[in-house]
């Protein structure tokens, strides 16, 4: 066995407890790619404020979304390697899987060590985010190669950075709303996606092409790393799929927090630009993610419903993500199986 498939994701807490908050915080809150900033005050944002006082907040709500066999971030990439497993294992060609996680266990770079001791040579790296960020691929990228630079022998490092727009994902979204979206009782469909800084963005645009609404509406060589166009690009070739008249859909960004600006149209916003326009019923689906998780679980499903029940909304549907759907796990064999051919 001499190719490998490394799926990679951001990690988990190991508990929904203050303390399983609290390890976890100390790796995401050390990574320089999320928190571009100064180390000293990355240091003091850490164990000043987060630490003390964040954890023990978003353990409370990472308790209400715990599944019984453990954080769902970590059961539905579970259930994922099973699968892969044995749909790209057959007499003649064996692929070992491996998960590796940012911040929590199996880490990158256990992940790495195992395949080294296994022998690998050729490694597709498909990281669980459809679009890239810095923030996000970029940092796990890095992860990797570092990994990689201690092997005796280095191996052969596939990446794949476009998950966004692999026709078999696409294709997986439209059969997943298709089969979820109560279309009776929705008026508009938000497509909703986990917010970045202006700064994170423009920072990763060495062009200095960025003009935020004007330069993502369209996808070009200038901009196919921009995260922002990549998700507005994702909107664009699910709604195609599904046949959908433009004015039925839109796109959001949520998650913000702090002072500096994010990339917009604010999720909080759009969802109150609607009710002002006569919207009284929507359905909200969150293709940034593969499985559902906090941010969609917790912060759409009861914090972005409040703010539209609350607002004279009639009903909010949050639509499940792809998690172990089997359009989503064929697609995954089939993008995966694409790629470890060609190395």
């Amino acid at each position: 066995m001499k190719k490998a498939l490394l799926l990679l994701n951001l990690g988990t807490p190991a508990t929904p407890t203050t303390e399983g908050l609290r390890q976890f915080y100390r790796h995401f809150f050390a990574d320089p790619f999320v928190f571009d900033m100064n180390p000293v005050g990355r240091w003091l944002l850490r164990n000043l404020i987060i630490m003390p006082f964040r954890a023990p907040k978003t353990a409370k709500a990472y308790a209400t979304i715990w599944m019984d066999a453990g954080s769902p971030l970590n059961v539905y990439a579970d259930r994922l390697l099973v699968y892969l497993s044995s749909a790209l294992n057959n007499d003649d060609v064996g692929i070992f899987v491996l998960n590796g996680m940012a911040y929590s266990e199996p880490f990158i770079g256990q992940a790495m060590e195992e395949l080294e001791s296994r022998g690998i040579s050729d490694i597709a790296v498909l990281p669980m985010f459809p679009q890239y960020s810095t923030a996000t691929t970029a940092s796990v990228f890095h992860d990797v190669q570092q990994a990689a630079e201690k092997w005796a022998n280095k191996p052969n490092l596939h990446f794949i950075n476009d998950l966004f727009s692999e026709p078999a994902f696409i294709r997986a979204w439209s059969v997943h709303i298709g089969k979820h979206l109560p279309t009776q009782d929705v008026e508009h469909v938000i497509f909703s996606y986990h917010g970045l800084p202006e700064r994170t963005i423009q920072k990763a645009d060495e062009n200095a092409y960025c003009e935020f609404g004007k330069c993502c509406d369209t996808m070009s060589e200038a901009n196919r790393y921009c995260y922002r166009a990549q998700c507005l690009a994702t909107t664009s070739s699910i709604a195609h799929a599904l046949g959908w008249d433009e004015g039925y859909y839109s796109s959001g960004f949520q998650s913000r927090f702090g002072r500096q600006p994010w990339i917009k149209p604010y999720l909080d916003e759009r969802i109150l630009d609607l009710l002002r326009s006569g919207v009284k019923k929507v359905a909200v689906v969150t293709p940034s993610f593969v499985s559902d998780c906090l941010e969609t679980i917790h912060e759409i499903g009861i914090g972005y419903r409040e703010l539209f029940l609350s607002n004279e909304g009639e009903e909010f549907y949050l639509l499940p993500n792809l998690n172990d759907e089997p359009s989503w796990l064929n697609a995954v064999q089939e993008i995966a199986q694409a790629h470890l051919d060609r190395i």
